[in-house]
């Protein structure tokens, strides 16, 4: 789903530049460049969301508590993703 947002981007992102450079069809090219655009940076910003870790992860066991300790004592931890070992 999110691929396929990236790759709709993409393309009217192409055909908008496209008009722009070799037709004389006014507007067209501007709202299929934007819209475009925004469909593009709404993929990439959902891609980036899906990268954290959810709440449903951390009870299927896929993630892990990364604690990092200053003079023994903990001073911050994340949640991260374990390692796919195979």
């Amino acid at each position: 789903m999110i691929e396929t947002l990236i790759i709709v981007g993409l393309i009217m992102l192409i055909i908008g530049s496209t008009l722009y450079l070799f037709t004389d069809i006014q507007g067209l090219d501007f709202l299929l460049s934007t819209i475009g655009a925004y469909i593009l940076s709404g993929g990439l910003m959902m891609l980036q969301e899906n990268r954290k870790p959810s709440a449903m992860d951390v009870y299927r066991g896929k993630t892990t508590l990364e604690i990092t300790y200053r003079d023994g004592v903990a001073v911050d931890s994340v949640v991260v993703f374990k390692d796919k070992k195979k």
